[in-house]
């Protein structure tokens, strides 16, 4: 398979990050040596991660409860942004409300609240902090980006577009990210009219809303199998993945540059701006084997789904894979690092799917995606993820505890949701550990 190179160079071109792109067919042969040259592309086979072992996480904070004080209960959080003091923003839609706590966890304010009025919102797809301290929050319910002075005044907002060809459009949730520049990007799915195809868009904005530009996120000349049913009068088509497909990945960094990978293989490619080379990420390891009860049960999972389309359907598409994807995802954190899931994260708040990080970086942050590998609600267990450096350097393997849906991710410190045997959710700050 190979990534369409015309469509990813016109992407990155545009938004300044790279000038040169080479055709990279994969999978490529590992390299006989550590490092392979080309002239505009750089393989970089990695072994063992700078710290040894495996780090783990240690919980400093805590803050969230089902009963008490009404800023202390949360009920369904869609969003969190940390500032550089530590404070921390959080959306929660099931009420919804915008709220500040100190580094402690102590509440400090609301913003806004839920309405249609200057700062008041309905939904939330995206928050983040600019880099003079203002809390950007992308409201779908009122399609603007709303604008908060560090004490909670409302400033003037940004609308944003509501529509998209058809009729709907669909936003995930941390589809918002500022970078290094102080640029906004706002990330949209944009849903096609029947027989169209569907895209991805970022738009980007400068720190006083206006519009510079629209990325089109590039699209993969490699096509993820997949089953379809059609209804008997026609009107009706469902379509889903061949469970445990590989599926491409992409992801935004806060450095305005791109990631990219086809996770069939353990590859990753780095493209990090004007005149550098891009790096290709790679490590040699086995893949996981899909057992005969795994793909039974993704198997009668997919026939349920589709039947409900097509009763007689039965299965049309390629085989079930005997091994897993090699990761789940790519996403970035605040400090440029790269964090590939080999296990996924997976939190009770929607049954067992896996949680989408990134994604913005990528798709980063709490918006629930259908896993690949899996079939049924999983047994919560600890994940693992390989974290590199900006350039690609393997830089460590840290695992994080079950039932923990990791969002902010900077330095040595991760801030995410970590919920009860009860279900209940609780904003938690973790420090990294290394062995």
């Amino acid at each position: 398979m190979r990534i369409d190179s015309s469509s990813l160079t016109a992407w990155l071109r545009r938004s300044g990050c790279l000038t040169l792109l080479a055709t990279l067919p994969l999978p490529l042969p590992l390299p006989l040596l550590a490092q392979a040259q080309t002239p505009d592309t750089v393989v970089k086979l990695v072994t063992k991660p700078l710290h040894a072992g495996v780090a783990t996480l240690v919980r400093e904070m805590s803050f969230g409860s089902l009963d008490g004080p009404d800023e202390y209960v949360l009920g369904a959080i869609s969003e969190i942004a940390v500032a550089r003091d530590g404070s921390i923003y959080v959306f929660d839609r099931q009420v919804p409300s915008l709220r500040k706590y100190d580094a402690a966890g102590k509440f400090v304010k609301l913003f806004g609240r839920k309405g249609q009025g200057p700062g008041e919102y309905l939904n939330a797809g995206g928050l983040v902090l600019s880099r003079d301290g203002r809390v950007l929050l992308w409201d779908t319910g009122n399609w603007r980006v709303n604008v908060y002075a560090p004490d909670g005044a409302a400033l003037p907002s940004w609308s944003t577009a509501s529509g998209a060809d058809g009729s709907f459009s669909f936003t995930t949730g941390r589809s918002l990210l500022v970078d290094t520049a102080g640029r906004v990007y706002v990330k949209r799915p944009i849903y096609a009219a029947r027989g169209r195809q569907s895209r991805t868009v970022w738009i980007r904005y400068r720190v006083d809303g206006t519009v510079i530009d629209t990325l089109e996120v590039p699209q993969f000349a490699y096509t993820t199998p997949e089953v379809r049913a059609t209804s008997a009068s026609g009107n009706s088509v469902s379509t889903g993945d061949v469970p445990f497909s590989a599926v491409p990945k992409w992801a935004m960094s806060p450095f305005g540059s791109l990631v990219t990978g086809i996770p069939s293989r353990y590859a990753f490619e780095i493209h990090p701006g004007p005149g550098k080379p891009v790096v290709s990420v790679r490590r040699d390891v086995p893949p996981t084997s899909v057992s005969g009860q795994e793909r039974d049960s993704a198997r009668a999972a997919v026939e349920q789904r589709m039947r409900r389309t097509d009763p007689a359907w039965s299965w049309n598409g390629p085989d079930i894979p005997k091994t897993k994807p090699f990761y789940a995802g790519l996403s970035f954190g605040e400090d440029g690092r790269i964090w590939v899931p080999i296990v996924a994260e997976v939190t009770p708040a929607i049954g067992g799917l896996t949680m989408s990080m990134g994604a913005g970086m990528g798709r980063t942050g709490i918006a629930p995606t259908p896993p690949t590998n899996a079939s049924s609600i999983s047994v919560p267990r600890p994940a693992l993820f390989d974290v590199y450096e900006p350039d690609g350097t393997y830089f460590a393997q840290v695992e994080v505890p079950p039932r923990v849906a990791s969002v902010v991710r900077r330095g040595d410190y991760i801030w995410g949701i970590q919920f009860d045997d009860d279900d209940v959710e609780h904003v938690v700050r973790f420090r990294i550990v290394f062995k």
